[in-house]
């Protein structure tokens, strides 16, 4: 017997028929030779599986690397791709925060312009610039509120030509604006009456509570540059009296002032809010303003082409639409704000 036996002997078979020999007695079963054959068959199958499982993992190993190594790579790529994101919002928030203070320090120096010169002050209009010059005192200061609200909607029309597309684009980007923000854009889409989808006749939507319910669908609908220049080529006077009556209710539920409003929807939102309080007005104390005037008899410049239409007041169904969608709206809204702030929370750092 060679040395190589001997060890084999003692070193590998030794010690398993040793313990194959002592789980035999233990077991003591009626054959132990049986037992004991069957115990090192077990043995044996155990130690050619663990071979078998010894020389897969060395099969598998290199795709397995492979996999890890393909893995590490997308987990890297996905991690570049969130960052490239959050940096491009990141940068994409303080380019907007840039425009946002230059159109503040823009508009402080237009107004002062405009107080210097005088044109678009309310207050420097007086009686004499009444049309009824021999009408009685409370007449005369109606016309007179209709003209101050008539120059005050032509200063807010000023301002409202300072504004670009990038300043609407700014608007539409913010995606947890305030209740109060929502109602005013959709306010001035309810003024223009139209929204820029198209039925398949070809003819604009009109703007309705169904269509603007909440804020994502109002960002959807504002295009920058159509809906500034219909902002800036409406005529309040020629808006048909329903829309105006509309309007002028829902911004009567306005809450928060002014700098509620800058806070979440900024400059450009407050100036259009003011662009439409001024329409709305002037429009509202004209139609007023005529009405007495046709029932007395007398008649004013634009009167021989404007009809009175107080049947239009009567909404009914539509003032229920609308209140429903201003709630329903007003309620996505606070749902949006809320799930801005979270995104804010959980979003990683720089």
């Amino acid at each position: 017997m060679t040395t190589l036996d001997t060890s084999y002997l003692k070193d590998d078979l030794g010690p398993v028929l040793a313990k194959g020999i002592a789980e035999t007695v233990v077991a003591a079963p009626q054959d132990p030779i049986e037992f004991l054959g069957l115990w090192l068959q077990h043995h044996l199958d155990e130690k050619e599986a663990e071979a078998k499982q010894l020389e897969q993992d060395e099969l598998l190993k290199p795709l397995r690397e492979e996999w890890n190594k393909a893995q590490a790579q997308k987990e890297k790529a996905a991690t570049e791709v969130i960052q490239r994101e959050w940096k491009s919002h990141v940068d994409n928030v303080t380019a907007r925060g840039e425009r946002e203070t230059e159109l503040r320090t823009r508009l402080e120096a237009f107004g002062d312009r405009l107080d210097e010169e005088g044109e678009y002050d309310p207050e420097s209009i007086g009686y004499e610039a009444c049309a009824d010059q021999e009408a009685k005192e409370e007449d005369k200061e109606r016309e007179l509120d209709m003209l101050k609200t008539e120059k005050l909607f032509q200063r807010w029309k000023q301002y409202i030509q300072q504004l670009t597309k990038e300043n609407v684009a700014d608007v539409k980007a913010r995606s947890g604006v305030s209740p109060e923000v929502a109602k005013v854009v959709r306010c001035a889409f309810y003024l223009i009456g139209k929204l820029p989808q198209t039925r398949a006749n070809g003819e604009k939507v009109n703007a309705t509570p169904s269509k603007l319910a909440s804020w994502v669908q109002i960002r959807a609908n504002i295009k920058p540059h159509p809906f500034l220049e219909q902002l800036k080529g409406l005529d309040p006077l020629a808006v048909p009296k329903r829309q105006v009556v509309r309007v002028r209710r829902i911004l009567n539920t306005q809450q928060g002032g002014e700098d509620a409003l800058k806070e979440s929807g900024g400059q450009a939102v407050y100036i259009i809010a003011q662009w439409l309080w001024a329409a709305v007005e002037w429009r509202s104390q004209r139609d007023d303003l005529f009405r007495s005037k046709k029932e007395a008899g007398k008649d004013l410049p634009g009167m021989d082409s404007w009809e009175d239409d107080p049947g239009e007041e009567a909404e009914g169904e539509e003032q229920d639409a609308d209140e429903m969608a201003e709630k329903e709206a007003e309620d996505q809204a606070r749902r949006e704000m809320e799930e801005e702030v979270k995104e804010d929370e959980e979003a990683p750092a720089e």
